[in-house]
């Protein structure tokens, strides 16, 4: 999307319960031997290409939960955004950068930042140059592909973590062939300068002509050298109108046999409604990824498409609601990459082992109040049928909590029903200010003592976050391994 382009006549399209599209994807996954641990290429360096799926450098396969963040124009609030999107329970984030060409460039050392805050946040990170969207010109599609070669140093030893985007929606004119060859050269100009990053594609019409896939996408993949490149289409008014389309578009991409993702959608859009609930519910269906357009800064015509009101994401928008609540959201259908979890395809772990837990696990995220003495957050465990996995509270952790009110004001409650403390308050290890707000940390030595056991998948059954003698204001709870 051109953050100055995109209104809307919103209706609301029937509903596909998220539980029934899962089973349809694991009954066709399990018909079509996609659970096999033999794969078309062996695990290794990075992303790579399996039939119509992505699998990550450990094999497994990856289905992306993401947002976009316009870094290029709001390069101060990337930090912040990431570790906010993190908290929504997010695996990807594409990233706006800039080769120069019509926006300040994105320089290497800026680059190379980004990266790392995504790495720090357990976030696949999609890097697109965005100059050349909606142009014809190969010229400016050559200036993306010569900024990529530039930063080959950058994107070498990253490929566990980072896919390039060549260039966003290239080629804006409905034409195929045109967008093949222009890509097809692209490609093999990457290829050739030693790039081995998985390739993403965006498809022609300012990426709103799937036909462009249906009809060349066979001839742009092959195009590489490696066989990784994946496509992308942009669901807005066109590409995403209505079940039928949406439906269409994503079954005729895969009938290329190569993987797609929706790598930009929102809810409504300047010359139409889009139908996001069938984006994410036939996504599901079909383990395509999406990645929802964009966690903030779009102009003031544009503002429904921000995901969150606020940079550090206190508070989303009902799109924003839709995309990470909703029920085949972000928040219920993301798998963190195994690439930071450490598990590998075909691999088994024993009931007491931790290798394969995920170092980031969100227990809360939004916005909730309570005065002194009450409870903001309360999460029940999954031994009670909540959401919350306790055997991921293991040696080395911590609980994290964001919160306003009055600093220190907050504390954690382990409570249980089965032989832990009934109503354990756990001392704080550390607390200070970020993102506006004030956190605390409750180390996992602390948990044990206050809970009287480290049994905690065993015997605890209730987490609560309360406030003391003053009112809070909890908007992220977490735990999380490391200092």
């Amino acid at each position: 999307m051109n953050k100055k382009m995109f209104s809307f006549a919103r209706t609301r399209a029937g509903r596909i319960v998220c539980g029934l599209a899962t089973a349809i994807a694991m009954a066709g996954m399990i018909m079509s031997g996609s659970f096999s641990t033999l794969h078309a290429k062996a695990a290794g360096n990075g992303f790579y290409v399996d039939g119509t799926t992505i699998r990550d450098a450990n094999g497994n396969a990856f289905i992306m939960r993401g947002i976009n963040v316009a870094h290029a124009w709001y390069t101060s609030y990337t930090e912040k955004s990431l570790k906010a999107i993190a908290a929504t329970g997010a695996n990807t984030v594409r990233i706006v950068v800039s080769d120069g060409a019509v926006y300040t460039k994105t320089s290497s050392s800026e680059l190379s930042n980004i990266i790392s805050m995504c790495k720090a946040n357990n976030l696949v990170c999609i890097l697109e140059v965005h100059d050349a969207t909606g142009s014809d010109s190969v010229s400016d599609l050559n200036k993306a592909v010569n900024y990529w070669i530039e930063n080959k140093d950058i994107l070498e030893g990253n490929e566990k973590y980072v896919i390039v985007n060549i260039a966003n929606e290239w080629y804006g004119t409905w034409n195929g062939s045109n967008w093949a060859s222009g890509n097809e050269s692209a490609i093999r100009s990457i290829r050739n300068a030693g790039i081995t990053n998985l390739l993403m594609v965006d498809c022609a019409g300012w990426g709103q002509y799937p036909d462009s896939i249906k009809d060349y996408g066979s001839a742009v993949h092959s195009a590489d050298s490696t066989g990784n490149t994946v496509f992308s289409i942009h669901m807005y008014e066109y590409a995403g109108g209505n079940a039928s389309t949406v439906k269409t578009n994503i079954d005729n991409a895969l009938g290329t046999g190569v993987p797609v993702v929706i790598g930009e959608f929102g809810a409504r859009h300047k010359n139409g409604d889009v139908d996001e609930d069938t984006i994410m519910s036939y996504c599901t269906a079909k383990s395509v990824g999406y990645l929802g357009w964009s966690w903030k800064g779009n102009s003031s015509d544009l503002s429904y498409l921000d995901i969150a009101n606020d940079w550090d994401g206190s508070s989303l928008s009902s799109w924003g609601e839709s995309l990470i609540n909703g029920s085949c959201g972000i928040r219920k259908t993301a798998k963190t990459c195994s690439v930071y979890t450490g598990s590998s395809a075909g691999s088994s772990s024993s009931s007491g082992a931790t290798s394969s837990a995920s170092p980031y696990v969100s227990l809360f995220y939004g916005n909730s109040y309570a005065g002194n003495w009450g409870q903001a957050v309360s999460v029940t465990t999954s031994k009670d049928g909540g959401s919350f996995d306790a055997s991921s509270i293991t040696s080395g952790g911590h609980f994290y909590v964001e919160y306003s009110g009055t600093k220190d004001a907050v504390e954690l409650i382990l409570q249980s029903w089965s032989g832990g403390s009934d109503w354990g308050k756990v001392s704080m290890s550390e607390s200070g200010s970020a993102n506006g707000h004030y956190y605390a940390k409750f180390s996992y030595d602390n948990c044990v003592s206050a809970f009287g056991s480290s049994d905690f998948s065993g015997k605890l059954d209730k987490i609560h976050i309360g406030a003391k003698s003053s009112g809070i204001t909890v908007y992220s709870v977490c735990y999380t391994q490391g200092n």
